[in-house]
């Protein structure tokens, strides 16, 4: 591991360039593995409620604390496996997705670890029984003390916003890159084990815990940010 300072948001912003921006309908092509300490395992929950605290399992646990959103940007238009563009309701327009229909989870892509970082992907599966839309950029953010206490900055956006529309039981998926605790002064990083992420849907002003045990700084990262964030609609 890296102990040197870096730039997440330049590295990631290669990273989606080299693997390319697609919406991702059943996972993403690519190879190698991510490591640096985040475990391949999905996490899966979903939360309208965010007054729970994430000590309680992973599926179905909510965080307490309020948290900035990064979500809503113009988007562009993409589309993939099990997403489209074009599909509508009975009032001839498709509807946000709401967090009640979203199973939100994270899991490791099959390639793309850079040094001093891992990067992972945000997924958003739509268990309701009509077409939604998901667009732009979730909001994202580390939370802990088992309360959902946020844990230093929310996630920066890096690259082009974009916009899925998902039908019944499919999912796309948004790239987090996560810089390496240890990149920056321990003094003022004040490292510490998150609980998990909490996780804003693009638009959503509700939002999704989910489990996973990672080093964050609580402090001050000196402007450097250690959460970067794509869009909905990009794979690694």
């Amino acid at each position: 591991m890296s102990t040197r300072r870096l730039r997440p948001v330049l590295a990631a912003t290669a990273l989606v360039a080299a693997l390319g921006l697609t919406a991702c309908g059943n996972g993403l092509e690519s190879s190698g593995s991510a490591s640096t300490g985040l475990s391949g395992s999905p996490s899966e929950t979903s939360s309208a409620d965010p007054s729970a605290s994430p000590s309680t399992s992973s599926t179905g646990s909510r965080p307490s604390s309020s948290a900035t959103s990064t979500g809503g940007s113009s988007p562009t238009t993409s589309s993939g496996s099990g997403a489209s563009t074009t599909s509508t309701s009975s009032t001839g327009r498709v509807g946000r997705c709401p967090i009640g229909s979203l199973d939100v989870g994270v899991r490791s892509p099959s390639g793309g670890a850079a040094a001093g970082s891992t990067y992972l992907l945000i997924s958003f599966r739509n268990t309701g029984s009509r077409s939604c839309v998901l667009d732009g950029f979730p909001g994202v953010s580390f939370v802990g003390e088992g309360d959902g206490t946020q844990l230093g900055a929310a996630a920066e956006r890096t690259g082009t916003a974009r916009t899925v529309t998902l039908a019944p039981g499919r999912s796309t998926t948004s790239l987090l890159q996560v810089a390496d605790a240890g990149n920056y002064p321990q003094r003022s990083c004040a490292p510490t084990t998150a609980d998990g992420f909490r996780v804003y849907p693009p638009g959503s002003t509700e939002a999704a815990f989910v489990e996973q045990s990672v080093q964050a700084c609580q402090g001050s990262t000196g402007g450097s940010p250690q959460l970067v964030v794509s869009s909905v609609g990009t794979s690694g």
